[in-house]
């Protein structure tokens, strides 16, 4: 094979395989044949000129070079016909067509004479075709088609506003048509000048070029990403014709001819290069740092390791110390602190340190207008001490050096996300005064650019849960409200009855069984009243989340009797169903309390006429699953409509006049924090029925290591 045609061989595989990858993306689109019609003519192009170039037989050159031109010739009228569906200028669509019969003119031409095609040239290269005195009026009808083809892209690119990534389509097509275009070099072989075709090169960048804006912008309405191997594919492609055009230069410049096996041999031992180079430098490089630089390699896998592990992180305390305690294990740092900046006030203060002892009202505090912190906002990326000493470009950068000299830093990284420094990262002398080296460095400043990204999701985290807290204790106060008539009943209807047996005291005061019974009394509905306070203090007081061993029985009993009132007022009768062995498990007391507070005043609200409320406690069967502590409210009530049921514990949803719609969100929350879930079943007209599973794998046994984590209820303040 002549090793001429070789890049004429590599660029028609490369024109196929693009035009067929847009046409069968989307083979019903206009744009998308256009496009491929425009690829093919150019395979069929540089396919022909394969051909020729090995050829020897001077006749078959010649039918092979009109075959050639046959294609060639409606190759600007594709471009022509593209641009114009590109642009949806439907005004232009007849002189698409004008344009294929002009070219089919040509085309009879090519056959039937020699005014268009007049025989072949023999070049060093091979065969190339000579063309008649029609030729020259093909070559205006070209340029005509070329000019009026990039000012209909330009006029459209100034239509487009608003719609950059429109304009980046345009821009694309027109540079890689008018690239596509120096094409037309090869055009002076045809005139006799001896210069091997090169128009491949531009047909290839023209392709890269289109598969970019197809991969980057969308082009021809393809939103697909293209493998790495068809990407590495056209890097290879672009970089070995280059290399083969030295090689054959070379071979001709020193030894006069052109070795076709030696060529081959070489192309073939150019993509080998190309192909396994990266993947074997990786790979030794790997093998060399795990052999003989065993403990650098260690160090930075941990680093690179611990950065994916933060982003996971959403306690910022967590976060903070385990950046701060990986960096100084991993490079055996002496002194390290990360300072935070506080949105309160704008400063900046340590969060953590390890090696830096301060008394809490010595804790150095960094403000925004400091110059370490201007630097660092200017500059956003590690600042090392020893540079800025030696920079000495001004009192900025020597304030600067002089903090961190304070704050006993060689390096101090900044923390930054969304354009805005949240912190800073302060390391200092290495064990051995070993000195920091650039991959460090680089490694070091990934490491912070997920501490960055880690702490401000800690920190939007802890903001959802005060959110959710602030929630919570507004639930709390609307069931108190709702209770409070019930309530003040409940304690004036004892404190009657003592007051009545004390203005009868003095009359009856030696009456031994009136006043043994008025003891009786008195202390008995005193009883009560504390009861019923201290049930209901303990329901509003703020709390901490607590975890402890609970028996579900006793907060079930509770909360029900807190609840009586409430339910005699609307004539609803509470059953209570408790089962005798039941576990205790860990859970937040006050939460659970909640909880049963929520779905019993519900139960009871949806009451009409009087009714029942029956609450069962007891295991769930296993079914060779998880089992769980059951708590089942049962009421019946007017129901829920089944449309209705899968929004219930969507905040705000309510189907009551004067609900407002966080008990059963908050209520959901809170099991689902416990590792549990609630189940309800209902219908209109036959009542509802909710089913709180508690996981039993966190029984209070001794020993017990598995707790459900759970948030504040809500803040104190």
């Amino acid at each position: 094979m002549n090793p001429y045609s070789i890049p004429s061989l590599l660029t028609a595989l490369l024109a196929c395989c693009l035009g067929l990858f847009v046409l069968l993306r989307n083979p019903r689109s206009s744009l998308s044949r256009a496009f491929a019609l425009w690829c093919f003519l150019t395979a069929y192009w540089q396919g022909n000129w394969t051909v020729l170039f090995n050829l020897q037989d001077p006749q078959t050159a010649d039918t092979v070079t009109r075959l050639g031109y046959s294609g060639i010739i409606f190759i600007p009228i594709a471009f022509f016909h593209f641009v114009v569906e590109f642009t949806h200028n439907a005004a232009k669509r007849t002189f698409v067509y004008l344009a294929y019969g002009v070219g089919t003119i040509f085309l009879v031409s090519t056959w039937t004479g020699d005014a268009y095609v007049a025989g072949i040239y023999s070049g060093y290269w091979g065969y190339y075709p000579k063309v008649g005195v029609l030729h020259p009026v093909y070559l205006v009808f070209l340029t005509l088609l070329l000019v009026v083809g990039l000012a209909v892209l330009v006029a459209h690119r100034r239509e487009l506003s608003g719609q950059p990534g429109r304009v980046n389509q345009v821009t694309y097509v027109f540079i890689s048509t008018v690239i596509y275009s120096l094409a037309g070099l090869d055009f002076l072989m045809n005139y006799g000048v001896e210069l091997y075709p090169i128009g491949f090169i531009f047909t290839n960048i023209h392709a890269g070029i289109i598969t970019y804006a197809i991969v980057q912008y969308r082009l021809l309405d393809i939103d697909v990403v293209i493998k790495r191997s068809l990407i590495y594919a056209c890097l290879l492609l672009a970089l070995l014709v280059p290399c083969y055009l030295v090689l054959i230069g070379t071979q001709m410049l020193f030894f006069g001819e052109v070795s076709a096996k030696f060529s081959l041999v070489a192309l073939a031992l150019f993509i080998l290069v190309g192909f396994f180079f990266p993947k074997v430098r990786f790979r030794t490089e790997e093998a060399f740092e795990r052999v003989l630089f065993k403990k650098h390699y260690d160090y930075r896998e941990t680093l690179l390791r611990s950065s994916k592990e933060m982003i996971s992180m959403v306690d910022l305390e967590t976060v903070c110390e385990n950046l701060v305690q990986t960096v100084v294990k991993a490079l055996e740092i002496e002194k390290a602190s990360l300072f935070l900046l506080e949105e309160s006030n704008g400063s900046f203060r340590i969060k953590s340190n390890v090696g830096l002892k301060y008394e809490p009202s010595q804790q150095p505090v960094v403000t925004q207008d400091d110059p370490l912190v201007r630097t660092l906002v200017k500059r956003r990326e590690a600042i090392i001490r020893e540079e800025l000493e030696m920079l000495r470009d001004g009192r900025e950068t020597l304030e600067a050096s002089a903090k961190m000299a304070e704050l006993q830093a060689e390096i101090t990284l900044p923390l930054l996300t969304k354009d805005r420094l949240i912190g800073m990262l302060n390391l200092g002398h290495r064990e051995g005064n070993a000195m920091y080296s650039y991959e460090d460095i680089e490694v070091l400043s990934t490491l912070a650019n997920q501490a960055a990204i880690a702490i401000d999701n800690a920190r939007l985290y802890e903001n959802l849960k005060q959110s959710q807290n602030i929630i919570r204790r507004a639930d709390r106060l609307s069931s108190l409200g709702m209770l409070t008539a019930g309530l003040a009943h409940e304690i004036r209807n004892p404190l009657v009855a003592i007051r009545t047996f004390t203005q009868l005291l003095p009359e009856r005061y030696e009456d031994k069984d009136f006043r043994d019974s008025f003891q009786s009394l008195a202390l008995k509905e005193v009883d009560r009243i504390c009861g019923l306070v201290t049930d209901l203090l303990s329901f509003a007081r703020p709390s901490t989340p607590n975890v402890t061993a609970e028996n579900i029985n006793e907060i079930v009993d509770n909360i029900a009797r807190i609840l009586d009132t409430e339910a005699k007022e609307k004539d609803v009768r509470i059953t209570l169903h408790l089962a005798s062995d039941m576990p205790k498990i860990f859970v937040d007391k006050e939460q659970t309390k909640q909880v049963c507070m929520n779905l019993i005043l519900n139960a009871i609200q949806s009451i009409e006429g009087g009714g029942a409320v029956e609450i069962a406690t007891h295991l769930s069967p296993t079914n060779g699953h998880e089992q769980f502590v059951q708590i089942e409210v049962r009421d019946s009530g007017v129901g829920i409509p089944e449309k209705d049921l899968e929004n219930i514990f969507n905040p705000f949803f309510t189907t009551k006049k004067d609900g407002n719609g966080l008990g059963l969100s908050i209520s959901h929350q809170i099991v689902k924090e416990h590792g549990g879930h609630i189940v309800v079943e209902s219908g209109v007209g036959r009542g509802t029925t909710f089913f709180i599973n508690l996981p039993l794998k966190y029984v209070a046994q001794s020993g017990a290591k598995y707790r459900p984590q759970v948030h504040e209820a809500y803040s104190s303040h």
